[in-house]
This record gives structure tokens, sequence and C-alpha cells, in this order.
């Protein structure tokens, strides 16, 4: 396979590291350096002439972010995600093999309970990611609010110790809610976990079991196993070969 990765992706070597020794690849810097027979490979934070170069040249492409599942238990993200022409696998695909053996769920289950205090609506940052999906966040929270007027709001945290009050805010506040509202936040993902129905307003790995309450969730924790590995499977080639059959 032909690939290109941004320079500034391959920070995260282990990561990369399987796909540029092994994969016909390319390190671009700018538009310029864009080949439109390369399926780009990038991960977050990425510049702007990534988004203008795929939407221009309709490119193939792999994005790789932090995991759903696990990183809570790591200083730094363990398990990240990959997914094939979109930020998260909204595809849901077949799988001979189980996965979800792989998932680090300690704390992080529990049975269907739909009443709670509040619905809690996640809202995104705005960064580039919510760029994305061409949409002017002042604008589109506006409208949320308004369609939303009695929901719990809760607005993601930046800066540096945002990941840490992350891991110890949002559980509670999901756990004591009757569904989980976001745009394209991993609390989807956890929220199915924890037994709340979710209800997705832009992209999701879990969008396929949106508005949705007391079924088998074996499906959904397959998917989402089939979609985020461990830096050893990045490093050795399992989540390339896993991506490739499940994604593609």
């Amino acid at each position: 396979m032909k690939i290109q990765i941004p320079a500034e992706s391959i920070r995260t070597r282990d990561v990369f590291s399987f796909a540029i020794e092994n994969f016909d690849t390319k390190i671009v810097e700018s538009i310029q350096d864009i080949e439109t027979d390369r399926v780009l490979v990038f991960s977050h934070p990425f510049d702007n002439y990534l988004h203008k170069a795929i939407r221009k040249y309709k490119l193939n492409f792999f994005y790789i972010d932090n995991g759903y599942i696990g990183n809570h238990n790591y200083k730094k993200p363990w398990y990240y995600r990959i997914s094939y022409n979109s930020l998260q696998n909204t595809r849901v695909g077949t799988f001979n093999q189980s996965r979800k053996h792989t998932l680090e769920l300690d704390g992080r289950w529990a049975d269907w309970n739909s009443t709670g205090d509040y619905d809690l609506l996640v809202m995104p940052l705005p960064n580039k990611l919510f760029t994305w999906f061409q949409k002017d966040y002042n604008s589109w929270r506006n409208q949320t609010l308004e369609k939303y007027p009695n929901a719990l709001v809760r607005d993601k945290p930046g800066g540096r110790a945002s990941r840490k009050e992350r891991f110890q805010e949002i559980l509670p506040l999901i756990q004591n809610s009757r569904k989980v509202i976001t745009h394209h936040s991993m609390a989807a993902v956890e929220a199915l976990c924890l037994g709340k129905p979710v209800e997705i307003l832009g992209e999701s790995a879990v969008q396929h079991w949106q508005n949705k309450s007391n079924f088998d969730r074996t499906d959904m924790l397959e998917h989402i196993a089939h979609s985020q590995f461990s830096r050893d499977e990045f490093r050795d080639g399992t989540a390339w070969k896993v991506t490739m059959e499940y994604q593609l």
C-alpha cells in the first residue's frame, strides 16, 4: 500500500512505526507534497492543509486518534483508534474472531438503566475536529442549546489537566443521567457501556446504536474492539491487519 504521513503526525512513533517500515511511505509537510495516488494516514492535531487536500483531491485516508476505552488506566494514551475515510469508524463491518476481550472495561460497564436526573449534553471543543464538519461552532452551539433547553450541559475542559479531569468527572455525570447527547465525543461509547441510551448530533462510532436501549451490546463492543488497538498492536502490525479486514 502506498501511503503518505504528515510530519507532525509521526511524533507518536509507536503508532506509525509499522506503517513506515512496511508500506511504501512518503512524509509530507505541505499540500504541495501530497500525492493523489497515496492513502493519507494522519492523526490529531492536524493542519488545515490536510483537510483541504482530502476535499480537493478526494483522498482516501486513515485517521488515528485516542481510543474509546481503556486509556483511563494509563498516564499517556495506550489505545488508539483507526477510522477509514472518517474521524470515527461509523461503518459496522463483519469480523471473524472476537476482540472484545481486549477492552479494559473495569468500572465502566453496567446494566441498562435509563432512569436519571437529567439528559446530559456533552459539548465538543471549538477546534479543528469540529470545523471538519463544516459547521460554525457558535451557531451550532446556540441552536443545540435551544433544542435541549432542559439538558445538563457539560463543556469539555481544556488545558493539560483535561484528561485527568475528564476521567474523574464524566463517569458520574453519565451514571446519573437518563441519556447522553453529543456531537462526536467518546462519551457516547462510555454511555452505552454504562447502560445509558445515546443521541448523536454529528458522527460517532456508535451512531448505529443511538436512541436504542435494552439491546445486546456484544456487537457494539466488538465494533469498538475492531476499531481501536494498543500501542503493541500498532507496533506488530495487528492494528493494520484487523483494520484492513474490518473496515475495507
